[in-house]
């Protein structure tokens, strides 16, 4: 028997602020359709994109490339937004490899985390609810605020009001 996850999310701790705000994509397109949803997130709020496709980021045990250079971007943010597709049910490559280099530190600690996690299948709960899963052990062990996740348009104004406090 198969149980369903159960996602619980914060309230956002950084809003309408005007600290520092990335989106990492996970996508190996950089202005596809999960930086578009990122935009409609973000709406007019001031964001920097960190694209995993562009870095050299190596399985485990095979050295850590640019593991680091992603990872120094990310720190001070107070907004964190991790955008991935969907590839066979789950999260890319990309961000289940830079995860795997993540080691626990307070480096994040208090920011907020959006997640997006869209692909073509009418029904993504089965992608949504596993990279839930690995995001949230994520937050709750770098201390981030897991405040939602969204998967269509809908979602993102829903995630951009949280964003900016409406």
């Amino acid at each position: 028997m198969q149980t369903r996850l159960q996602m619980t999310f914060t309230k956002p701790q950084n809003v309408n602020t005007s600290g520092k705000k990335v989106f990492l994509n996970a996508s190996q397109n950089t202005d596809g359709n999960t930086a578009k949803m990122a935009k409609e997130l973000f709406g007019n709020e001031k964001y920097t994109q960190i694209n995993l496709s562009e870095y050299n980021i190596p399985q485990v045990g095979q050295g850590d490339g640019d593991y680091q250079k992603v990872f120094d971007q990310l720190k001070g943010a107070k907004v964190i937004v991790i955008g991935t597709p969907v590839y066979w049910s789950n999260m890319s490559g990309y961000l289940k490899t830079f995860m795997d280099h993540m080691n626990i530190n307070s480096e994040l600690k208090g920011a907020d985390l959006y997640t997006i996690v869209q692909g073509a299948d009418s029904d993504q709960s089965a992608a949504i609810q596993s990279t839930y899963g690995s995001l949230n052990r994520i937050a709750r062990r770098f201390e981030l605020n897991f405040v939602g996740v969204g998967s269509n348009n809908s979602d993102m104004k829903v995630l951009h009001n949280q964003l900016v406090g409406e």
